[in-house]
């Protein structure tokens, strides 16, 4: 038999009111009757509904994360400097895949709703913004922009961008190419490609492109976009693009008998641990992922307290010098 807050209030000889002030810690009682009160909660091994509990305070201390794919290293470490800074303050994180499926990210944002979730820390670029800015809930968005209202917390890619460039630059690379993603969504991200590819025509040097789909996780993906970049620019000399793509460059290089460093830099993007993992290891800008999940949820938990928090919020990236740019 399920107990209720009414056995407890009849075993212990008082009120309901009195046993859910216990409970929550809230109002003047007596150290007598709170003995009473945990004294029945012990024996009748009561345990209250937490369902029940947000419902009375209007609040689920849970946040729902959505993201493209939590299987990706840098989602998945963005995802567990969440995790750690909303337990610290009280909250638990619902995690949301979204598979890189318009449908499924909507089902989500359907459901979350329908959950309570306290609010929204969105990282992934599949629907449209119009379905955020019509939600009635705190959202933070990382690295896309939302809307005027939607704060957004991203890596300062401009910045990144042109330290990629400085150091081909550094390096003497003459033929270089990029991997960029589709930039149809506008995000914080593209930044980081024109400031790149601009700091690298003022050097006098055109920097070319290989473009992909938003959202490519696959490692075959990467391989196939490899060879596509060495079919068209054979003398290429330098690329720059994101970690994991950094590192199918640098296995087709190495099928093909290119020389890395000697006859090619690769400068990477993200800073993930797969750029100490890979030999050479790989030079790449590193976004630091645990101060834009602390960003993102100190913003978030601001709005869920009712403070009208909006804006931009870069953080800054740092060089990381590895092995593939080496002279």
């Amino acid at each position: 038999m399920t107990v209720k807050i009414e056995d407890v209030a009849e075993r212990a000889g008082v009120s309901v009111t009195t046993v859910s002030r216990v409970m929550n810690n809230r109002g003047a009682i007596s150290e007598k009757t709170r003995e009473k009160v945990m004294e029945a909660i012990h024996e009748l091994d009561y345990h209250p509904s937490q369902i029940a509990r947000n419902l009375f305070k209007q609040k689920s201390h849970i946040i729902g994360v959505i993201v493209p794919d939590v299987s990706h290293n840098f989602y998945g470490s963005e995802v567990k400097h969440i995790e750690r800074n909303l337990c610290e303050a009280g909250y638990r994180l619902l995690l949301c895949n979204t598979k890189q499926q318009k449908t499924l990210e909507q089902d989500y944002i359907d459901m979350l709703q329908c959950n309570k979730v306290d609010g929204i820390i969105i990282a992934s670029h599949t629907q449209e913004s119009e379905a955020y800015q019509q939600l009635h809930l705190p959202l933070v968005s990382i690295d896309r922009n939302l809307g005027a209202d939607i704060p957004v917390v991203s890596s300062n890619h401009y910045q990144g961008g042109i330290l990629a460039a400085e150091e081909l630059l550094r390096c003497q690379c003459k033929t270089v190419v990029q991997v960029v993603c589709d930039t149809s969504i506008p995000k914080p991200s593209d930044e980081r490609h024109i400031a790149f590819k601009t700091r690298l025509g003022e050097a006098g040097i055109r920097c070319e492109e290989i473009n992909i789909p938003l959202n490519t996780f696959d490692f075959d993906d990467y391989i196939k976009v490899s060879n596509t970049l060495f079919d068209t620019y054979p003398k290429v000399d330098g690329v720059f693009c994101a970690d994991n793509i950094a590192c199918a460059v640098l296995k087709t290089a190495v099928q093909r008998e290119y020389a890395v460093p000697k006859q090619m830099k690769i400068v990477g993007y993200d800073g993930n641990d797969i750029a100490k993992m890979v030999t050479p290891t790989l030079t790449t800008i590193r976004q630091q992922t645990e101060i834009i999940a602390k960003t993102a949820v100190d913003i978030l938990l601001r709005r869920v307290e009712g403070s009208e928090v909006t804006g931009t919020y870069k953080i800054p990236v740092q060089f990381v010098q590895g092995e593939t740019t080496a002279v």
